[in-house]
């Protein structure tokens, strides 16, 4: 009896193609998650009412011997195809992978294809020329309200002359050289633009300014110009700058909750911290150097009244405690204080200091304090340095 049962499940499951008799907004649905080339070979009528695509090169090589440029040609075909064919009305998501090519003109090709099927998000990782024609499309949908263009290396983009994205809302780009004329355009053309990323780009632009930007995040970028960055709603920040060659401002922002700056090797002036004045989290990573380069941003910190957690790391905060310091003094509702102690350092032109034993006033308590990264007479040291700074911690962790 079983047996028989089981067989005849075999039989069932062999026999009739449940799938294509679901509705087609069902079957819609379920394409969305598989490879678009296998919906498309299966699901010929339907593969064109797809609300999610994602295409990538790899999926047009068939052969391991298979020259390079013949299937390239071939997803570049296919492209082409998609734009001509697809039903757009329906499509809300598009991503394009295409990785490193011995053809940079693909890139562009496809770029300006897939920029065709924009509607709501569009995602494209290619290999951009070192001067990449930037196709109208890629910067003209009104529906538009996330992009993202990423390229294996850092090109400059020539700009159309129009630029009309108002309904944009994030904008990623990664490994893309920026100068003040296209970060203005951008601003002046991305009316609803609320989330900007930037990850390795190169920062040639003197200003970020805008009044409706709430998130900021530009990481691992190269930085060639005094950059001044004026976003009064950014409500998160974070910073990473590699090897800064010039000074960064910030103007203050009312209504900053997280704050992430990691700046090492900086040889510059720096005005960051009034800036910081209202964050509720702020974490802190620099070297040394940077340290004294922030000397006289510090004498100028204003109260820190909402800052409530606050983290450290990347130089030996023995040696100079200033910033630690400045913090624990104006920050009066401050609850828990996370120090990663790095490595003693050099500063070329500096001597060595152990951090100043003078404390003009001692807070009254702090929550939670935790201390990693140092030896043990560097954690020793550390404490004994708190102790002078706060009368009471609640619970001190050391690992």
């Amino acid at each position: 009896m079983e047996k028989g049962t089981k067989r005849g499940r075999e039989e069932i499951f062999v026999g009739i193609d449940r799938i294509s008799t679901l509705p087609d907004d069902i079957l819609i649905h379920i394409l969305s998650f598989l490879s678009f080339k296998k919906a498309v070979q299966r699901w010929s009528d339907v593969w064109a009412s797809v609300h999610f695509l994602k295409v990538s090169q790899k999926q047009f090589r068939s052969d391991s011997n298979e020259n390079q440029r013949e299937y390239m040609d071939k997803f570049v075909h296919f492209v082409h195809g998609v734009a001509y064919n697809l039903k757009v009305s329906s499509l809300d998501t598009f991503e394009c992978f295409f990785p490193n090519s011995d053809r940079q003109n693909h890139s562009v090709e496809c770029l300006g294809r897939a920029a065709a099927l924009m509607r709501r998000v569009f995602v494209f990782y290619g290999n951009i020329p070192k001067c990449l024609d930037l196709p109208e499309l890629a910067v003209s949908c009104a529906s538009l309200q996330n992009l993202k263009l990423h390229s294996s290396a850092c090109g400059k983009i020539i700009r159309p002359e129009l630029i009309n994205l108002p309904s944009l809302k994030v904008l990623e780009l990664r490994c893309v050289e920026l100068d003040d004329d296209f970060t203005h355009k951008l601003f002046l053309s991305c009316p609803a633009l609320q989330g900007l990323v930037l990850r390795s780009c190169t920062l040639g632009t003197s200003k970020i300014a805008s009044n409706i930007l709430k998130m900021l995040n530009l990481d691992h970028c190269w930085q060639t110009k005094n950059m001044q960055i004026s976003c009064p709603c950014l409500v998160s920040l974070s910073i990473k700058i590699v090897s800064p060659r010039e000074g960064i401002s910030l103007e203050i922002m009312e209504f900053l909750a997280t704050a992430d700056i990691n700046i090492h090797n900086c040889s510059y002036d720096t005005s960051i911290l009034r800036g910081l004045s209202n964050a509720t989290t702020v974490k802190f990573f620099g070297s040394l150097q940077s340290m004294a380069q922030l000397k006289k941003d510090i004498t100028y910190c204003k109260l820190f009244n909402n800052l409530k957690i606050l983290e450290f790391g990347g130089w030996d905060m023995t040696i100079n405690f200033d910033l630690v310091a400045c913090f624990l003094k104006n920050s009066p509702n401050l609850q828990k204080l996370y120090l990663q102690l790095g490595s003693h350092g050099h500063i070329q032109g500096h001597t060595r200091q152990e951090a100043n034993r003078d404390v003009l006033s001692k807070r009254e308590y702090v929550e939670f304090v935790k201390i990693t990264g140092g030896k043990k007479a560097q954690d020793n040291k550390m404490v004994k340095i708190l102790r002078r700074h706060i009368k009471n911690i609640g619970h001190l962790l050391i690992l």
